[in-house]
């Protein structure tokens, strides 16, 4: 084998695939000439060597440190001109990740730790940006002035050993919240991070929890498939959720048929939570135990139990995978939220900030939805890259604009166009970005393409109940009731305690109210108006039902409770709820139709 030291740059374009199913021979017209343009010659001018080019993904080598640095931020800095000339919806983003290390050649081709190093520092590179290894700051010293923020020891897949990281962003300027010393102060890797380096990561943060192998408790030996099936699947359901770390298949199986003791379990697999189970078959039937567990102290924190008939295995799999992880989301949601009680952000790190502005988000009132809105911005100001945040925040504009001003609507759905883009630029696969921006487009009068990035959501994470919801809405919003009622009801399912649950059952009574079930949408109405957080809406859906029944008894009722929630509602004002500056989001003849049904239950006009 021959071997030698190099240089390795990895280089991969964010958000491809995604560009690709929208317009697939515009992007890789754009690839080609970016690649030709820019990439290749920016590596053969510093004297690199493209070794493998797959794709939208390239590898290099180059015989000095100085030339692999130099040809990244040549590159990074011509993408950024070129991405402020084309449409947003057409900007390319590079990651490029960069390692110095030993590599074993064979033919054209190198291989060895140096190159996965390299491939996983482009992993976790933003979008636009570049991740070094220490090896290639040591390496640099005080040849560029290069403004990096470091981001401490990481533990990367694949590697032995913590690898000392540092990022380069374009908009990461000294002295910025984030900002860490230039190259050539003292760094040395025996020190913690600088005082003024970036803080932890999110994904240092995220929750962990692992799922150990679910008993078999049945006769029938041939069940133990079975059950280790479901394992498995609920394994890769939970691993969809981008804001939980689950502890990969391998590692969990290692505990399959032996008595565990849970806090031996999870400080072994380096876990906060666990999930476990049992599987026992009578016949035709089969019922799947599942529980939630805090590691450190075994306490059970959430169990639920599904009995089903034996129709499809595979369906059956899916299905009950799905609404675990639909459940154990939110349930993990509010325990994490509510150690952050009484922190305030300047004690916090931007995933502190994200999950106590999450906590502030789902109390859904004006007060705390600018509480959240504020945490947002905070977080994402001490973490320009945290996709999560941007996502949130795209979110919150949106509920601003149903709880705020009528005439900030406008304002609040293009903030969050724009900030949901954002999020899908730092990462293309966060299902919330996808929501976010589905949701904006479809209230802005571009209702196909919101329904686009919905569907992509839940392509991404099909356990996202607010995902279905959201598709529910959208399609209700092009007439298409039936399948917006299937959606909302997968909602409900998956989240069956979802703390928005009053906009389900909303959204229901006017799905129903659309198709004519008027029955149906009266009772979904009232569920929706027992709900906690619930607003005047339910109560104005529930008035047009009963005006559009012709229920004389009922509408006064209905009517007092509409004024309760809004003395100073109108028929005029009633119909201005729909509208998102000015643009409709049910169409005219619903709205006339549903002003017309108010009138009739006595709403002044």
């Amino acid at each position: 084998m021959k071997r030698r030291l190099a240089a390795i740059l990895d280089a991969d374009f964010s958000g491809y695939s995604r560009m690709m199913r929208l317009d697939e021979a515009g992007t890789f017209a754009a690839l080609k000439a970016h690649q030709t343009e820019v990439i290749l010659p920016a590596i053969a001018g510093h004297g690199g060597r493209v070794v493998r080019q797959i794709g939208d993904g390239l590898l290099a080598e180059f015989p000095s440190v100085f030339g692999a640095v130099t040809s990244a931020l040549e590159i990074q800095q011509a993408m950024l001109g070129r991405n402020q000339t084309a449409d947003s919806d057409r900007h390319m983003h590079l990651r490029i990740g960069i390692h110095l290390g030993d590599v074993i050649v064979e033919d054209d081709g190198i291989h060895g730790d140096g190159v996965i190093v390299a491939a996983r520092l482009q992993e976790i590179a933003p979008p636009g940006g570049i991740c070094i290894s220490q090896q290639v700051h040591d390496h640099i010293g005080a040849k560029l002035d290069f403004t990096l923020t470091d981001l401490g020891r990481r533990t990367l897949p694949d590697i032995r050993h913590p690898v000392r990281v540092w990022r380069w962003m374009p908009d990461e300027a000294p002295g910025s919240t984030a900002a860490a010393p230039r190259f050539g102060e003292d760094d040395r890797c025996d020190q913690p991070p600088s005082a003024h380096a970036a803080r932890t990561l999110p994904d240092r943060k995220r929750p962990s929890i692992a799922v150990l192998p679910f008993i078999n408790m049945s006769s029938v030996d041939e069940q133990e498939h079975f059950a280790d099936g479901f394992t498995e699947e609920l394994i890769h359901t939970l691993a969809r959720c981008r804001w939980l770390h689950v502890v990969a298949r391998n590692s969990s199986f290692a505990y399959k048929g032996k008595p565990v003791d849970i806090r031996k379990a999870a400080e072994e697999l380096g876990v906060k939570y666990v999930i476990e189970g049992s599987i026992r078959r009578s016949g035709n039937r089969i019922r799947i135990t599942a529980q939630l567990l805090r590691a450190d102290s075994a306490t059970l924190l959430w169990a639920e139990r599904y009995d089903r008939t034996l129709d499809d295995l595979f369906v059956l799999q899916d299905e009950i995978a799905g609404q675990i992880t639909g459940t154990v989301q939110p349930e993990l949601g509010i325990i994490e939220f509510a150690a952050l009680r009484g922190q305030t952000a300047a004690d916090m790190d931007a995933w502190d900030i994200y999950l106590k502005g999450l906590w502030h988000l789902y109390k859904f009132n004006l007060d705390d939805l600018k509480i959240a809105k504020d945490l947002f911005e905070r977080a994402v100001s001490v973490d320009p890259t945290f996709a999560q945040a941007y996502a949130r925040l795209a979110y919150v504009h949106i509920q601003l604009g149903w709880y705020g001003a009528m005439d900030e609507r406008g304002a609040r759905i293009a903030d969050a166009i724009r900030l949901a883009e954002r999020a899908i630029a730092l990462d293309s696969r966060e299902p919330a970005a996808h929501v976010a921006l589905g949701r904006a487009l479809a209230l802005r009068g571009q209702p196909e393409r919101g329904i686009t990035h919905l569907r992509n959501a839940l392509e991404l994470d099909a356990s996202f109940a607010q995902g279905h919801f959201a598709l529910g809405q959208a399609l209700c919003y092009v007439e298409c009731p039936e399948e917006g009622i299937a959606e909302i009801n997968e909602a409900f399912r998956l989240s069956p305690r979802d703390p928005h649950l009053w906009t389900f059952h909303n959204m229901l009574a006017i799905a129903h109210y659309q198709s004519g079930r008027l029955t149906q949408a009266e009772a979904a109405a009232r569920a929706s108006l027992r709900q906690e957080n619930t607003t005047f809406w339910p109560a104005m859906v529930l008035t047009a039902v009963v005006g559009a029944q012709g229920n004389a008894e009922a509408a006064p009722a209905a009517l007092t409770e509409l004024l309760k929630f809004r003395p100073e509602m109108t028929i005029e004002k009633a119909r201005a709820e729909f509208y998102f500056g000015g643009i409709p989001a049910m169409p005219e003849h619903f709205i006339d139709r549903f002003a017309t049904d108010l009138e009739r239950a006595g709403l002044p006009g």
